[in-house]
């Protein structure tokens, strides 16, 4: 197991040498082998572990943080790569879970009331509503044409190119951004 320098505090890097990831139970799980053991305070397994992206619209599969389920970090993955290819694939599921937010492809009506915003769109997977609490601070825009927007109950949705969107669609959303 490395310890990152690049930090004051001692966080271990999950390495495929002392970490094993799998799903049991429909839950990602750690364990840790007897490398990891050196580091004081890890335990031997984890049933459930969560996944945290600290760069999350930088680096979407590195510099992962995992914690146990009282978000206490128990370590930090450099780069999911680096693992084999099947407990890969559940570490990118576990973070699709995680980090889900449907792909918004058109947006079809936008109506203010009472200062809250609702919204009519179809997304990849289909038509959805969703209503935003003050829009403006709703949108968080990631680059010049991508947007993350957070409705009400705290659901995220993409549009991942306003300059893609018709200009219809387009034209609904402009005054906010």
């Amino acid at each position: 197991m490395e310890t990152s320098n690049d930090f004051s505090l001692a966080l271990p890097y999950l390495t495929p040498a002392c970490a094993t990831f799998s799903e049991r139970n429909g839950f990602l799980s750690l364990h840790l082998s007897d490398g990891a053991q050196q580091q004081e305070g890890l335990l031997q397994d984890y049933p459930r572990v969560l996944l945290h992206r600290s760069f999350p619209f930088e680096f979407a599969e590195a510099y992962i943080s995992v914690l146990d389920p009282e978000q206490k970090e128990i370590g930090m993955i450099r780069e999911i790569s680096l693992f084999p290819e099947e407990q890969a694939q559940a570490l990118r599921r576990e973070l699709a879970r995680r980090y889900y937010a449907p792909k918004i492809v058109r947006i079809h009506q936008v109506k203010e009331r009472f200062g809250f915003s609702h919204w009519r769109v179809s997304t990849e997977e289909g038509p959805l509503s969703f209503t935003l609490k003050d829009t403006y601070r709703s949108l968080l825009r990631i680059s010049d044409t991508r947007l993350l927007v957070t409705d009400v109950n705290g659901n995220r949705y993409e549009i991942p190119d306003t300059e893609a969107l018709p200009r219809r669609d387009f034209r609904r959303i402009e005054l906010y951004l």
